[in-house]
C-alpha cells in the first residue's frame, strides 16, 4: 500500500512540475490568445491523441461497470464513430469551422442565427461540462480512495489542486501539450487492464464465447444489441436506440461539443483536423472495447459484485503493489486529462460566450486570461460542491446520458440544420430551441420512456419545427451565410467540402466502416461456433 501511494504521490508532483515548466517555456514563444486557442500548431496524431484524452475519464470505470450488466454488445454504441459520425463531422463541419474561424462552438450559432441562440448555448454546454467534471472528480477521488486507502477528500482535493494549478498557469497549449502524452499512458493502463482479465477467460477467444446471458438477455460476449423496440424499455442502448439516438449523441459530442471542438481546432491545417476525428474514431473503439470486455469478462469470473467496482477489482486484486500503483496513476492521467479540458471548456464558453459578447466586448487580452482563469477556479469549486448530489446517484454513466437526453439531441439538430439548410431562419431557431428543450425535459419529467427515444423525438422535432417554421419568414441574405453551410463556403462548392482539403476522406471513411463490420461479424462467427 505505501510503495503504491508513493507511485501515485510522485505522479501528481510530477504531472504538478512539467505543468509549470511547459507553462513557462510556451509563455516565451506564444501569444496571448494561444491561452484560449492552443496556438492551431498540433498534427493529427497529437489532435488525435489530446481528443482521446478528453474523452477518456474516469467515467471509464463506469463504462466497465455497464459492459458487466450489459455485455459487449454496447461496443455497437462506441461503434457510430467509426461508420458515421466522424467522418461526417470531418466532411461538413471541420470546413466550416475552420473557415469561420470560431474560438467557440456557439459562436457558430450568433453567425448563422443569432446571439440569443449562442448565449443560451453557451450556458447549457457549460453546464454540461462542469455536471461531467462533477461525475470525474469524484470517480477519480473515489478510485484513490479504494485502492490506496487515502481519505475521500484528500482524493479530491489533491486532483482539484494539481488539475487547476497546471490549467490557470499555462492555459490550452499547456493543457494540449500534456494530454498528449497522458493520452498514451491512459490508453497503456487500459490496454494492461483489459489484458490481465482476458487471461483468466481464455482471452479474446473466451470472451466471445461467453454465453453469460445480460441484463439485455444476450450473451455477454455478442457484439449484436438486442432488438427492443419499446419505447419504454429499460435496456441500455438496444439496436434501434443505436441508430436513432447514439448517431445524433455520438455527434453532438464529437462536433458540437466545444471541449472536443476546442482540441480539433488547435489542429495546424483543416487536413489535420479532419484525419485526428478518424483517429480518435479508431482509438476511443479500441479503449472502449477493451473498457467492455473487463465488464464482461468479470460478470463471467465475479457475477455477485457490484457492477461499478468491475474495474477496480482487477486492478485491486489481480496486480502486485507498485504494479498497482502505477495503474492508478494511469488513470489519473485520463482523470487529469478529462478534468483539465473540463475546465478549460468551460470557463472559455462563458468569457467568449458572455464575458465578452455581452458584458465587456473591449476587454484586453491580459483582462481575458484574468476573467478566464477566475472562471476556471469557479468551475472547479462548483464542481466539488456538486460531488454530494454525484455521490447520491446510483450510476454516473447512466446519470450523464440521461441528461444528454434532455439536450444534446436539440443543439446538434440546429447546428445541422444551419449547416446544410440556406432557408433556416434566427428567430425559428430561437423559438425550437427553447419549446424542444421544455419537450424533451418535460417528457422527462412525465413519463418513463427510454432517454434514447426521448432524446430521438426532441431532435426530430427540432430540426422539422426549424424548417417548417423558416418558411413563414423572409430567408437570411446571401452575404449572411458566406462560410457558414456547405453551400456558401467561399473558396468549395458543396455539399462534399471536406474532401477540399483530403480528398482520401471518403477512402479512409468506407475503409474503417467496412473494416468494423467485418470485425463484427467476424467475432460473432467465431464466438458461436466455438
Amino acid at each position: 500500500m505505501l510503495l503504491d501511494s508513493l507511485i501515485v504521490a510522485a505522479y501528481f508532483v510530477a504531472v504538478f512540475a512539467a505543468g509549470a515548466l511547459l507553462a513557462r517555456r510556451l509563455a516565451r514563444r506564444a501569444a496571448a490568445s494561444d491561452f484560449i486557442t492552443g496556438g492551431r500548431t498540433f498534427t493529427w496524431k497529437q489532435t488525435g491523441l489530446t481528443l482521446l484524452a478528453f474523452a477518456v475519464d474516469p467515467t471509464y470505470m463506469g463504462m466497465a461497470g455497464v459492459g458487466f450488466l450489459w455485455g459487449m454488445y454496447l461496443s455497437q454504441w462506441i461503434g457510430v464513430h467509426i461508420w458515421l459520425t466522424s467522418w461526417v463531422a470531418a466532411m461538413f463541419l471541420v470546413p466550416i469551422y475552420w473557415r469561420t474561424r470560431i474560438v467557440t462552438t456557439p459562436e457558430y450559432l450568433e453567425q448563422r442565427f443569432n446571439p440569443q441562440c449562442r448565449a443560451l448555448f453557451s450556458v447549457l454546454m457549460a453546464a454540461i461540462l462542469v455536471i461531467i467534471l462533477t461525475s470525474a472528480m469524484y470517480l477519480g477521488g473515489l478510485l484513490v480512495t479504494t485502492l490506496l486507502g487515502w481519505p475521500l477528500w484528500l482524493s479530491v482535493g489533491v486532483i482539484a489542486v494539481v488539475c487547476t494549478f497546471y490549467v490557470i498557469v499555462g492555459g490550452l497549449r499547456t493543457v494540449l501539450t500534456l494530454d498528449v502524452y497522458q493520452g498514451v499512458f491512459l490508453l497503456a493502463t487500459v490496454l494492461v487492464v483489459t489484458w490481465r482479465v482476458l487471461s483468466r477467460v481464455g482471452g479474446l477467444r473466451g470472451l466471445a464465447a461467453l454465453d453469460v446471458p445480460g441484463n439485455a438477455g444476450v450473451p455477454i460476449g455478442s457484439m449484436v444489441p438486442p432488438m427492443d423496440t419499446d419505447l419504454y424499455s429499460t435496456t441500455l442502448f438496444a439496436g434501434p436506440a443505436i441508430l436513432v439516438w447514439a448517431t445524433v449523441a455520438g455527434l453532438s459530442w464529437i462536433a458540437c461539443n466545444f471541449g472536443m471542438v476546442q482540441r480539433l481546432l488547435a489542429s495546424r491545417s483543416e487536413r489535420d483536423a479532419q484525419k485526428s476525428l478518424l483517429f480518435l474514431a479508431v482509438l476511443a473503439n479500441i479503449a472502449c472495447f477493451a473498457t467492455f470486455a473487463v465488464g464482461a469478462a468479470m460478470r463471467s469470473l465475479y457475477p455477485d459484485i457490484m457492477a461499478d467496482k468491475a474495474f477496480m477489482k482487477v486492478m485491486l486484486e489481480m496486480f502486485p503493489h507498485g504494479m498497482r500503483g502505477l495503474l492508478v496513476a494511469g488513470m489519473m492521467a485520463a482523470l487529469l486529462s478529462s478534468a483539465d479540458g473540463l475546465l478549460t471548456a468551460s470557463s472559455t464558453l462563458i468569457t467568449q460566450d458572455i464575458y465578452l459578447r455581452f458584458l465587456r466586448p473591449g476587454a484586453s487580452e491580459a483582462q481575458v486570461k484574468t476573467v478566464t482563469r477566475a472562471l476556471e477556479v469557479v468551475a472547479m469549486v462548483l464542481a466539488l460542491c456538486l460531488i454530494p448530489v454525484a455521490i447520491s446517484r446510483e450510476s454516473a454513466v447512466t446519470f450523464v446520458q440521461e441528461f444528454f437526453g434532455d439536450l444534446m439531441g436539440v443543439v446538434v439538430a440546429l447546428y445541422l440544420v444551419g449547416v446544410f439548410s440556406r432557408r433556416a431562419t434566427a428567430r425559428a431557431a430561437f423559438f425550437v430551441m427553447i419549446t424542444a428543450i421544455a419537450l424533451a425535459v418535460g417528457m422527462h419529467i412525465g413519463s418513463s420512456m427510454n432517454f434514447a427515444y426521448r432524446g430521438a423525438l426532441s431532435f426530430a422535432y427540432a430540426v422539422a419545427a426549424t424548417l417548417v417554421l423558416s418558411r413563414f419568414e423572409r430567408p437570411p441574405a446571401a452575404a449572411q451565410l458566406t462560410n457558414l453551410t456547405v453551400h456558401t463556403l467561399e473558396d468549395v462548392q458543396g455539399p462534399w467540402v471536406g474532401l477540399h482539403a483530403w480528398p482520401g476522406l471518403w477512402k479512409w471513411a468506407l475503409t474503417i466502416a467496412a473494416g468494423w463490420f467485418a470485425f463484427t461479424a467476424a467475432w460473432e462467427w467465431y464466438g458461436r461456433t466455438h
